[in-house]
């Protein structure tokens, strides 16, 4: 809304300092034309101030910092079974075990 009344203020105010005088009957001597300054000026001024508004601030996004502990690998000992003595049909006798890790 700031945005809307600034511009229907400065066009006025351009308008304003455009529009010339005409006098009836008209003038003898020779009239320079040069009435483009003000409204140059007061235009230029609105032009930076719209813009200065309009411009977005810049956004910085942090990203988050993680932290990781270190991780320590422990080295457990197996879990194992109890050790059996299988004979095999030839008078052979070997013992076996399972084991695994935790």
């Amino acid at each position: 809304m700031k945005k809307v009344f600034l511009a229907l203020l400065v066009s006025l105010i351009a308008t304003a300092a455009s529009a010339q005088w005409h006098q009836y009957p008209p003038r003898t001597y020779y009239v320079h034309d040069d009435n483009w300054v003000a409204p140059l000026i007061f235009g230029g001024i609105a032009g930076a101030l719209i813009t200065r508004e309009v411009q977005q601030q810049p956004v910085i996004v942090q990203q988050p910092v993680i932290v990781q502990q270190p991780q320590v690998f422990v080295q457990r000992e197996p879990v194992c079974s109890e050790w059996k003595e299988i004979q095999q049909p030839d008078g052979r006798v070997y013992r076996e075990r399972s084991c695994y890790q935790k």
